[in-house]
């Protein structure tokens, strides 16, 4: 017996609210080695989610596409987890780390929804409904997001009330799901010297990374900073063109992309979905 219409329209939303969770926890994670707990959390979760419906999706028979799209989430920690390896031996590859994390890691989740957008197009039950839900979760998860990078920034307080407070410290000697973890875990960079030979030398290549790190992001910054500047003093040049002249345009220059030009999209994105319904009614 197939999945009935209703319960795949709710597992369609629940995943892409899952994905949305995840693209916001994955951008709270502290580098590596200190966030290598707070991954393995995620992961260990982001693995049994898709194993609580692997029973279901098989008895119902439910479509290979749909059941692969539930590993996204594990997909999305795996790419940081590659990039923080890498950055490990190469800091260079902080950047990458850092823009597919930018904005509650907005260029994961947003192919993550047009996978699932596609997914609801090429079913034939329930597509409106199902496309407008995923549309209502994802616009003010971009929405939320911008501001967060431009504003708030509540990734670093999610950051520090999640992976620095003493629930997870709480966790060291504990046994979960049959492993025991260690007394101390590495929830903080410890880089002071140590006695032991074998120890110091990982110290001494974990302070050479950091201190490659540091150099990396104050780059990214004062690149970030110059680029700030040049359109602080253009739009010091457009204030002073516009008091020069006697009317006014209706809104001045922007300095990077809106949220209005993500709402259009989706927007634009239902209105397509609508008319080719209406289009194979017809």
């Amino acid at each position: 017996m197939p999945l009935k219409h209703t319960t795949e329209t709710f597992l369609v939303f629940l995943l892409g609210v899952v994905i949305l969770l995840t693209g916001v926890l994955l951008s709270t994670l502290p580098d590596l080695p200190a966030g290598a707990v707070p991954w393995a959390i995620l992961f260990v979760l982001a693995l049994i989610y898709p194993l609580i419906f692997l029973f279901l999706f098989r008895s119902r028979r439910a479509d290979h596409s749909f059941r692969l799209l539930h590993w996204f989430p594990a997909l999305m920690l795996l790419v940081w987890l590659g990039f923080q390896i890498t950055a490990l031996e190469r800091a260079q590859f902080l950047k990458f780390a850092d823009w597919f994390t930018w904005g509650w890691t907005l260029p994961a989740v947003t192919l993550a929804f047009v996978l699932l957008i596609t997914y609801c197009l090429r079913v034939i039950r329930r597509r409106a409904t199902r496309i407008a839900l995923l549309l209502l979760a994802f616009i003010p998860f971009v929405a939320g997001a911008m501001m967060s990078e431009r504003t708030y920034h509540w990734d670093r307080q999610v950051a520090s009330a999640l992976w620095e407070g003493p629930w997870l410290a709480s966790l060291e000697g504990k046994e979960i799901l049959g492993l025991k973890l260690t007394k101390q875990l590495p929830i903080a960079q410890n880089l002071s010297s140590s006695k032991d030979q074998g120890e110091e030398s990982w110290r001494e290549k974990l302070r050479a990374t950091e201190a490659r790190r540091r150099e990396v992001r104050e780059l990214l910054r004062s690149k970030s900073g110059s680029t700030v500047v040049a359109v602080s003093s253009s739009s010091n040049s457009s204030v002073a063109a516009i008091a020069e002249v006697k009317t006014k345009p209706v809104h001045l220059p922007s300095s990077g992309p809106e949220v209005e030009v993500f709402i259009l999209l989706m927007a634009a994105m239902y209105a397509g979905v609508l008319h080719d319904r209406a289009r194979r009614r017809a």
